[in-house]
């Protein structure tokens, strides 16, 4: 395996992300044209009372600059330190998959308690790699 094998997760992520932005973007001029928001609502994102859809996209946009960044970082470091392997590719597929289902939760159903541990899956695969990048800096020859 290569180290730029994890180009391929990371991109894909990347470009989910830009659905994401695309449909937050979609849902806000859906709301200016049904007259839910005006232009000033933007400003401050208070004074008016948009649908809860629209907040949830929004707020689901948000939520790709925070736990995914670290997932993009974690994935730069193994590739910059020539670390990574089937492993870690596997881990990073499953932080994507995992995230695609804390998607499809917070997007459709909502259940809390389910997007919970969609949620907490990517965190525990966060760790992992971490833990993987950890393992393998104290003991390179065991690695």
């Amino acid at each position: 395996m290569t180290k730029y094998q994890l180009i391929y997760p990371m991109a894909f992520y990347v470009f989910y992300m830009f659905a994401l932005a695309a449909l937050m973007f979609m849902s806000r001029v859906q709301a200016l044209k049904k007259r839910e928001v005006g232009f000033g609502y933007f400003k401050t994102y208070s004074g008016s009372n948009p649908q809860e859809k629209m907040l949830v996209i929004g707020r689901h946009y948000d939520n790709q600059f925070q736990v995914p960044i670290l997932f993009l970082a974690t994935c730069a470091v193994f590739m910059a330190l020539d670390q990574a392997s089937y492993f870690t590719l596997i881990l990073a597929w499953g932080f994507v998959l995992s995230r695609l289902g804390h998607s499809w939760i917070h997007l459709g159903s909502n259940n809390v308690k389910n997007r919970a541990a969609f949620f907490g899956l990517g965190w525990f695969i966060i760790l992992v790699m971490w833990g993987q990048l950890i393992w393998q800096a104290l003991m390179p020859e065991l690695a």
